[in-house]
């Protein structure tokens, strides 16, 4: 008997523990930015992507053969002039340098200066003067750089434990890591924690809050386990597909958890008013709450960074399994449910004057969004996304402030005939005039010798190879100071403007900056095509269902507050529009046009919108509470990224929460009134 009962729930559990195998064998995760690159696809290697950028990038890479590079940075209070100090240091250059899968490591005791400024035991105090040095030694000689190049396709996880266990040996230095490399190890940490983590904690907030409001633990839980369910089949088809999870892609899960869990109120919230009419009297506002929200993640299939399209495509069909479990097997679960009165919050709105205060307040914030906007700075920066205390952070504040380096750019040099001695004197001059750019913090390449004497030397001295491919190929290495690496278009423009007046020579100019430049440049116009794509199909799905323009356009009045309520946010807390917080405002006019629906969907019953905020007032706010609770989870995440994201969908939540229940309903009874009461004598088509 029990079968038949509960044949939905039994058939749902035995795909998703498919799916879960499926899951564990199957799953990638990627916590690269070349995720977010136009053209990146998954299953395809870095190398088959088509982007001028990545192309000069891996030509160099390949020319030098190297690996993955990353810098230590080490700090000492008595300075590295003391040889003791100098020698701790030596000794994990060497130890580092032993290792297998290590191509190079270099610092200022094996780098080709001009003059000799190490002895085999301690450094000339000289060397400080030397612009050349520093780019390895700060200028109070307290602080040290270690520039490390791991071997090619060497298997990267088990080289970090290996040099990470090496620090570890050396805490005296304060041996602190800090590249790409680096930062793609913390993300993926991270991500991990976005997987398990986060979600059993958001789970827990959100069933704690749905229980204060329903008094039914039963209803709370199954509200909760369905988006978990349609997480489990989202991601098994994903990693059937070979689709890689990334630093975008994984909010998918909390995202489902938060948003799906609504459904589930409002449906155990229909069952308490309709009993077994539930599917028939809830069908169309949750159809509608989950179809508006799928449209502000759609948006993102029209911008043309892949990993908004994974996010939007994977959001949208967890949505719609929540819908399509709730509707079968959620029926099965709590169809039998009585109301359990006593002890529910029940709640009663309807303050007039309050809902005149937030119209004000509300013009007020669209006047003070426009001239926040200038304010909003545009662009990624991964480095960023670590707190200040953390070891990508404080490697990062001494980079900053003991070195102007943030990252290097590498200019390959190459000639159709073999160097000579006089090439030598063109490229010391070419590197000069390199020093001489704004937004260059200094320039690596060994001048002490002409480049034929290098090729000799390369043969014999992993350093010089650094520099040296062959007869034909030299690199030099252009750090860039914070500002330069901000504004890295600019930085290639001036570095081609100088290296056109070499004729002689062919250059590949590349660089990490160059390809967070691209992926920025996009963003704005990301930003721009998602919001108004998925405004223009809420306002048409919401003409659709209620087939009138006025009382459209008034359900939609809190939509785009809510949206220009994101920038006002933004502008006020010095939040940057990137990658991340770039998705906010679509995500926030899916969610809030959820409310207006309800609320015009019981209007359509009740012909007085008071009696109708009273009707779904408590659903609207457990469902706003739960969602506020939690993306409050994640504003304790590690990574700035996701409390960015996290803050963002709090505040405009919040307001289209209190817009909804206070100020909407005085702008129907003042502008549709007449409107209402037309179109609640007719159902809903």
């Amino acid at each position: 008997m029990w079968l038949k009962k509960y044949k939905f729930t039994i058939l749902i559990l035995i795909v998703c523990a498919i799916f879960t195998v499926i899951i564990y064998f199957k799953a990638r995760i990627n916590a690269s930015y070349f995720v977010f690159l136009p053209g990146y696809r998954s299953g395809v290697s870095i190398e088959q992507i088509d982007n001028e950028e990545l192309k000069s990038f891996f030509k160099i890479i390949q020319k030098f053969n190297d690996g993955s590079q990353f810098v230590v940075v080490l700090h000492h209070p008595e300075g590295f002039l003391s040889p003791q100090v100098l020698s701790r240091a030596v000794e994990l250059q060497e130890r580092l340098s032993n290792l297998s899968y290590m191509k190079n490591v270099l610092s200022v005791v094996n780098y080709s200066f001009k003059r000799p400024y190490f002895d085999g035991s301690r450094l000339d105090a000289s060397i400080l003067d030397d612009p050349e040095a520093n780019s390895f030694v700060s200028k109070d000689g307290k602080y040290m750089l270690l520039y490390c190049t791991l071997s090619v396709n060497c298997d990267e996880d088990k080289a970090l434990q290996e040099i990470e266990k090496i620090l570890s040996d050396f805490r005296d230095l304060k041996a602190m890591p800090f590249g790409q490399l680096i930062i793609n190890k913390h993300l993926f940490r991270e991500i991990l924690r976005q997987v398990f983590v986060y979600p059993a904690i958001i789970f827990l907030v959100i069933l704690f809050i749905f229980y204060l409001q329903t008094r039914s633990l039963k209803a709370s839980l199954v509200s909760l386990v369905i988006p978990i369910l349609a997480n489990v089949i989202v991601y098994g088809v994903v990693s059937l597909l070979g689709v890689e999870l990334n630093t975008m892609s994984v909010m998918c899960v909390s995202f489902l958890i938060i948003i799906g869990s609504a459904y589930g109120l409002h449906f155990y919230n229909g069952v308490v008013r309709f009993k077994e009419r539930v599917r028939k009297e809830m069908f169309t506002p949750i159809f509608f709450s989950m179809f508006t929200t799928c449209v502000g993640f759609l948006s993102f299939l029209f911008v043309e960074i892949t990993a908004f399209r994974h996010l939007g495509l994977m959001v949208c069909s967890g949505l719609a399994l929540v819908f399509v479990i709730l509707f079968s097997s959620g029926y099965e679960l709590l169809r039998s449910e009585k109301p359990i009165k006593r002890g529910t919050l029940l709640l009663r709105l309807k303050s007039e004057s309050l809902g005149r205060i937030m119209l004000v307040f509300s013009l007020l914030l669209v006047a003070l969004t426009f001239l926040l906007l200038p304010r909003i700075e545009v662009g990624m920066d991964q480095a960023d996304y670590f707190s200040k205390s953390s070891v990508v952070g404080q490697a990062m504040t001494v980079l900053a402030e003991k070195f102007s380096y943030r990252e290097p750019v590498y200019v390959m040099v190459e000639k159709q005939s073999i160097f000579t001695v006089k090439d030598s004197q063109q490229i010391a001059k070419l590197i000069e005039d390199l020093r001489r750019i704004d937004g260059v913090s200094s320039v690596q390449f060994p001048t002490a010798y002409p480049i034929p004497t290098l090729v000799l030397m390369s043969r014999l001295q992993p350093a010089i190879h650094h520099f040296v491919a062959d007869g034909r190929t030299i690199r030099i290495v252009v750090n860039l100071t914070e500002e330069g690496y901000r504004k890295a278009g600019e930085m290639k423009d001036r570095l081609r403007e100088v290296l056109e007046e070499y004729p002689d020579y062919t250059f590949t100019v590349a660089s990490a900056a160059f390809v967070v430049d691209q992926i920025n440049s996009r963003i704005v116009a990301s930003q721009v095509q998602s919001l108004t794509v998925s405004l223009l199909l809420i306002f048409g799905s919401v003409l659709f269902a209620f087939r009138n323009i006025l009382l459209s356009l008034l359900i939609v009045v809190p939509v785009v507050l809510t949206a220009l309520s994101n920038f006002f946010f933004m502008g006020l807390f010095g939040l940057k529009l990137d990658v991340a917080t770039s998705i906010v405002a679509s995500i926030l006019v899916g969610l809030v046009v959820d409310y207006s629906i309800h609320l015009a969907h019981d209007m359509r019953r009740t012909k007085d919108v008071f009696v109708s905020i009273e009707n779904i007032s408590m659903p609207v706010l457990a469902n706003g509470l739960g969602l506020i609770g939690g993306f409050l989870v994640l504003n304790f995440s590690r990574l700035a990224l996701f409390r960015n994201v996290s803050l963002l969908l709090i505040l405009g939540i919040g307001f289209g929460v209190a817009f909804t229940l206070f100020s909407q309903p005085i702008l129907i009874k003042n502008f549709a009134k007449n409107d209402v009461k037309q179109e609640t004598t007719r159902k809903l088509s």
